[in-house]
């Protein structure tokens, strides 16, 4: 009994130094695989500060020298620095029309070509073409009044063709049946089948036709009527541009006005195109089913009489005599049928192509204007300076083809300060005032270079900072890069914390503190988050506000990233 007490005593204590060694090692391995961090402890005290940036040297005011044409450069008359005179010469042109001017003339002679084109292929007489030139051709409700009274003509000979072939058919369906004719008509019986199949195949094609020409002829239709909208809300706009040509708006409204019209222009063009195409067949077809019917319409006429051989009696002759007026004024209507419809294309025609006409001439006649504005305000082949001063800049080089308006070449005006600006926050622009003294931090050659504060204003890239503008003065050049350094204000703060440790993500400025929490192991020590806002900095100190009690320690650096309640390990254990 005493021996298993003994055993059981043994196992325990084995089993409790096994388990203190794991311990031991398991907390050693921890601590070491924990990221190392250095810390500082926050102070109070002072801090001297000084609101530093770095710029370019600009000019507080400068000009651009511009062309309003398309130009090649043939060579450059004055260098970069170089002290200019009113009237001096800088640049030499090549001897050539502008690029605007060339592509100005090359739409000009298309759009002659175009107008002529459209003249000859209206086939209008020499008084017609002068009086659209002038602007005397038909207004717009005239061309619509023709076009429907065109309709109307064609409307009321079909109501015509239409009346005349009822009354034939009626007055054949008498004569069938007051006829007892014993005659043999199997000839014309097969001559009625035969007009009777003709005439099924010629109504066939004239449907397929139709099916075609209708939708054609209806898109030109709605394309002419879109066309004489866009016609009247361009004379709107140029009218309205007339009475005010000082306003851009109605320029550009008589602009837009204008292209949308040429593009109604262009799109009953196709149209036309489309309709002429299938015109054709379709009167081919039209006409085609006319004669079929009048030949259906004879064989009837020749059974009829054939019927009536054997039927002599005064009604039967009265019925023929009544089916020869009939037919004879179906024929008459078939014929006034054909030529309103020829007229009714006349009209369209002659409307389109005088719509063609106008178009076209008032194309031509812009760009003619256009060519000679052009010609007037060509700059010939020098460019002098306009003022007095330094060249401070040169974008072009001979051999250049400078687009307009484009820069080439900047001049400082004499008597006319330089300028470096940087941009500061809030903070760093209220410890500035306009007259104090900049030192300049990087003038490694010893000229003799000043600046001074000229003003503060808004950023205008970032409106929660300030721009400082210092004038520069002495050995300054547009293009020189100087670092100042501005104020020299020494303040006390009751949290200070080293510039390293502060931090900054998505959410703002931070900073991470040590806290340490007990354990039976020993102190485990975690980073917390304080958010921060930075009040001044000099080269090595910040100075902040936040939920800080003033003895915390702060983590200056680590050996690896760390984030928000981590656990550290200190350098210093």
């Amino acid at each position: 009994m005493t021996d298993r007490k003994d055993k059981i005593k043994n196992i325990t204590i084995i089993f409790l130094l096994v388990m203190l060694i794991l311990t031991f090692f398991s907390n050693t391995i921890m601590n070491y695989s924990l990221v190392e961090v250095s810390t500082q402890q926050v102070t109070s005290g002072q801090i001297t500060s000084k609101v530093r940036g770095s710029g370019s040297v600009e000019a507080s005011e400068s000009y651009s020298v511009t062309i309003e044409e398309t130009r090649k450069i043939a060579t450059v008359n004055v260098k970069k620095d170089a002290e200019v005179a009113t009237g001096d010469l800088l640049f030499t042109l090549e001897d050539t029309d502008s690029d605007e001017l060339d592509a100005a003339k090359k739409s000009l002679n298309e759009a002659q070509a175009a107008y002529e084109s459209a003249v000859l292929t209206a086939g209008i007489t020499v008084a017609e073409r002068q009086s659209i030139e002038a602007g005397k051709g038909s207004s717009l409700t005239q061309k619509q009044n023709e076009i429907a009274a065109a309709n109307q003509r064609v409307k009321d000979a079909q109501a015509a063709v239409d009346a005349a072939q009822a009354s034939v058919d009626k007055i054949k369906a008498q004569i069938d049946a007051v006829s007892n004719s014993t005659a043999d008509t199997t000839t014309e019986e097969k001559a009625v089948l035969d007009a009777e199949k003709k005439n099924s195949e010629a109504q066939d094609s004239l449907t397929s036709a139709e099916s075609a020409y209708t939708p054609v002829k209806s898109a030109y239709d709605a394309a002419l009527s879109e066309y004489n909208d866009a016609v009247i809300a361009f004379n709107a706009a140029k009218a309205t541009y007339e009475k005010d040509t000082s306003d851009l708006n109605n320029k550009k409204a008589m602009d837009a006005a204008e292209i949308a019209m040429k593009s109604a222009n262009e799109k009953l063009k196709n149209c036309k195109a489309n309709l002429d195409k299938v015109q054709g067949p379709y009167d081919s077809a039209k006409s085609a089913a006319t004669d079929s019917k009048n030949a259906l319409s004879n064989a009837n006429y020749n059974l009829s009489v054939k019927k009536l051989t054997g039927t002599n009696t005064a009604e039967a002759n009265n019925l023929q005599a009544q089916l020869n007026t009939a037919t004879a004024a179906l024929t008459d209507a078939n014929t006034a049928l054909t030529s309103a419809t020829n007229d009714q294309k006349k009209v369209t025609d002659k409307i389109s192509g005088e719509v063609t006409i106008a178009s076209a001439y008032k194309t031509m006649t812009d760009l003619q204007e256009e060519v000679a504005k052009l010609q007037a305000k060509s700059i010939g082949t020098e460019i002098t300076s306009p003022i007095s001063g330094t060249v401070t800049d040169i974008a072009v080089t001979a051999g250049t083809t400078v687009n307009a308006n484009d820069v080439m070449m900047t001049i400082q005006p004499e008597n006319k300060a330089y300028v470096l600006q940087f941009s500061v926050t809030e903070n760093q622009a209220k410890k500035v005032r306009v007259g104090d003294t900049a030192e300049i931090l990087n003038n490694w050659y010893g000229n003799d270079v000043s600046a001074v504060v000229s003003a503060i204003r808004k950023d205008p890239q970032n409106r929660s900072n300030s721009m400082i503008i210092c004038e520069m003065k002495g050995d300054v050049s547009v293009g020189d890069s100087y670092t100042l350094s501005i104020g020299e204000q020494s303040s006390n703060y009751d949290t200070i914390v080293p510039t390293s440790a502060i931090r900054e993500d998505s959410n703002g400025k931070f900073i991470l503190i040590i806290e340490s929490k007990s354990t039976p192991l020993g102190n485990r020590y975690y980073a917390r988050r304080v958010d921060v806002d930075v009040i001044t900095s000099d080269d090595t100190k910040s100075a902040v506000t936040g939920a800080l009690e003033g003895y915390e320690y702060v983590i200056t650096t680590t050996t690896k990233p760390i984030k928000e309640n981590e656990q550290v390990r200190l350098a210093s254990e």
